[in-house]
Formats: C-alpha cells, sequence, structure tokens
C-alpha cells in the first residue's frame, strides 16, 4: 500500500502505531527498504523520495489493521 507523509508529526503517529505491531513492518521507496518502527529510518526514506513510499507488512491482520489506519488518516494531523 501506498502512503504519503504531509509533516513530520504525521511519520511520528506511523511510527508510534506500528511500533504497537508485533510483526514486521518496512517502508520501501526503489532501492531502499528500512524498518517502520524506527523514526530515523522513516524520516530517512521519507526524505529520500517522499512521492513513492509503499507499506509492507509481513503479518496479515496487522496489514489490515495498518491499511485501516492509513486510509482513515490517523497519521495526519488536523490542523483545525
Amino acid at each position: 500500500m501506498r502512503v504519503t507523509f504531509m509533516k513530520v508529526e504525521d511519520i511520528n503517529r506511523f511510527v508510534e502505531f506500528v511500533s504497537k505491531l508485533k510483526g514486521k513492518v518496512y517502508l520501501k521507496s526503489g532501492e531502499y527498504s528500512v524498518n517502520a518502527k524506527s523514526i530515523i529510518g522513516a524520516m530517512y526514506i521519507v526524505n529520500e523520495n517522499p512521492n513513492d513510499i509503499v507499506v509492507e507488512v509481513e503479518n496479515e491482520e496487522e496489514a489490515k489493521l495498518v491499511l485501516n489506519f492509513l486510509m482513515q488518516g490517523s497519521h495526519l494531523i488536523n490542523d483545525k
């Protein structure tokens, strides 16, 4: 599943969420792949190619949770 992060706070929310999962979660872009539970890794890959990021979740049940989290926009900061 593809994802876009608009602000640093969006990345933080995503990393906080996936860090609670038991299985492995990766952020991928081109030839790069990082542990999505690592704030440094997540910031690095977002900085390298912010418009082409794919989330890969190894556990199928957890993949559904991540997809739901992303589809609801739970990782996006609402400035209202």
